[in-house]
């Protein structure tokens, strides 16, 4: 059996036979550890992510994102962490956040990994302002597999180089029939439309669809902001997207994919030039580096410095 259809055989397996889902992560560890060590795993992942559709089409986002499972019980996903151009590692890579009643296993399955930053729930001490403190601070390192528990504030910060982990979502919640709702294919493609509208509708208890509201914060003076709204990353331009997935291509050593990105320029693509010129660079030899767009590291909500979240942590009461 290949790699992925193994680890999602073997995941589905675990939460359907847990009693919780808290345990099927306990228990899905040993999954993730172990592909975090077959580099077979990652090529897989790459080769079904270079063969649909939207992949050569896709805006460019700080996170090249690779999704390999999605089920009523958990998604799987490849989250490929492009460096900063100058390689500073001491910037936020997003907003201070909690993922709500989601629980998160991560592991770093290629690459040197980054700093990872664990809070106390936010607790409000005025009008905009929180305190937070600090529960720890650690490298996520390469084949380590770390948990985030629902309601956790973390912060990854910029890796040194590409970094690729491994993201295991799932509700705290038990799996209902509102859950493989959710993921009929035609509704997971507009699930923001979908999450906008039942929001209007007051339908957001009712499917249990996640609104993202007080989830981020920035550190100011006196504490921590929240940010009532997410604020997502604009989207850039192709281009930066296909230079940051060719630049995974070319880091991980997944080269031979060339050939699939190839087979590609036959159908309909947005910058099918750049792209036969990345192939180019690829079977050559000739560096490739991944960009990371304006608007996608400069700006203050979302990229600050860990110096100033200790000020932040330092001056809460």
């Amino acid at each position: 059996m290949q790699s992925i259809p193994r680890a999602v055989t073997e995941l589905t397996r675990i939460f359907r036979d847990s009693s919780d889902k808290r345990s099927a992560h306990s228990r899905s560890r040993a999954v993730l550890e172990r592909v975090s060590e077959d580099p077979a795993f990652l090529t897989e992942a790459l080769e079904r992510y270079l063969r649909t559709p939207d992949s050569l089409n896709a805006s460019n986002y700080p996170v090249v994102a690779v999704e390999i499972a999605t089920t009523p019980d958990f998604v799987l996903v490849a989250h490929c962490w492009i460096p900063l151009p100058d390689g500073r590692t001491d910037v936020s890579t997003k907003a201070i956040h909690h993922h709500g009643s989601m629980l998160l296993s991560t592991a770093n399955i290629f690459g040197p990994g980054y700093e990872h930053w664990l809070f106390t729930f936010p607790k409000q001490i005025g009008s905009e302002l929180y305190e937070m403190k600090l529960v720890e601070t650690a490298p996520h390192r390469l084949h380590q597999v770390a948990f985030v528990d629902s309601w956790t504030p973390h912060l990854p910060v910029y890796p040194p180089s590409l970094t690729v982990t491994l993201a295991l979502w799932s509700s705290e919640h038990p799996t209902t029939w509102k859950d493989r709702v959710k993921r009929i294919p035609l509704l997971k493609r507009n699930e923001r439309s979908l999450r906008r509208i039942a929001s209007r509708l007051g339908l957001s208890r009712t499917l249990e669809l996640k609104i993202v509201e007080n989830f981020d914060f920035c550190p100011v003076d006196g504490g921590f902001r929240n940010i009532h709204d997410r604020l997502e990353f604009e989207r850039g331009p192709n281009e930066d997207h296909l230079y940051s997935l060719f630049h995974v291509l070319q880091q991980t050593g997944n080269e031979r994919l060339a050939r699939v990105a190839e087979e590609r320029l036959g159908t309909q693509l947005k910058s099918p030039a750049i792209v036969k010129s990345l192939i180019a660079d690829l079977e050559s030899g000739r560096t490739i580096t991944g960009r990371l767009s304006k608007g996608h590291y400069d700006v203050p909500y979302a990229n600050f410095t860990t110096d100033a979240i200790n000020r932040s942590l330092q001056q809460g009461r």
